[in-house]
């Protein structure tokens, strides 16, 4: 076979095909987990077939893993937008796991609970409103990573009036627009990595809602 074969690969491009250290290639290599063909000057070179053997594997035990990839929780005080929004999130089949409050005081202590990825929030509840719930996560150290996005009929101007929200949170006017919510928790599953071969899977079988 010749060394400069389109059909293999250096260490150095198979470490980069496959996310890991030259050095995880070697020692790969010596343990047996992949195969090599030696140059006449003691190159190695990898077999792609052998590459792409080693991603199909890696794709396989990522569709083995059960559970959703990211959790979102949906703090609304009106029962039939609740009901709405969760039915039209869950209609998207996107591998998330949906958890409801009903107020403010009630999102924090499931965001407690349940360290959600996205926080998708109304601003004014009963008991604790989505300025308060806000304030508090901010201030809460192991929950201050949440991705917080606010539903909300209230005018840009009375939001700013009523204390404003920090800046990188999202404001979403209602009628909630599905549409880009569905883009902010798709780009939030890209930051995962079952979460993105999840969507690329969804994608190519023709279900993206």
């Amino acid at each position: 076979m010749s060394e400069d074969s389109n059909d293999f690969v250096t260490t150095s491009k198979a470490a980069k095909l496959l996310g890991v250290s030259q050095r995880t290639i070697h020692y790969w290599l010596e343990s047996g987990v992949i195969n090599a063909w030696k140059t006449a000057g003691g190159h190695c070179r990898i077999p792609l077939s052998t590459i792409e053997q080693v991603l199909n594997k890696r794709q396989e035990e990522l569709m083995a893993i059960d559970g959703p990839v990211l959790t979102l929780l949906l703090v609304e005080d009106e029962p039939e937008l609740r009901e709405v929004t969760s039915a039209v999130i869950q209609n998207w089949q996107l591998p998330i796991r949906l958890v409801l409050a009903e107020n403010g005081y009630e999102g924090l202590i499931l965001a407690g609970q349940h360290k959600p990825d996205i926080i998708l929030t109304d601003l004014m509840m009963p008991t604790m409103d989505g300025f308060q719930m806000i304030k508090a996560l901010r201030n809460a150290s192991d929950l201050n990573a949440s991705r917080i996005v606010v539903m909300t009929a209230l005018e840009p101007d009375r939001v700013a009036a009523l204390g404003g929200v920090p800046e990188d949170v999202r404001v979403l006017y209602k009628p909630v627009p599905f549409d880009e919510l569905q883009v902010i928790i798709r780009e939030r599953l890209r930051d995962d990595r079952r979460g993105r071969f999840l969507l690329r899977r969804q994608t190519a079988a023709g279900t993206v809602g």
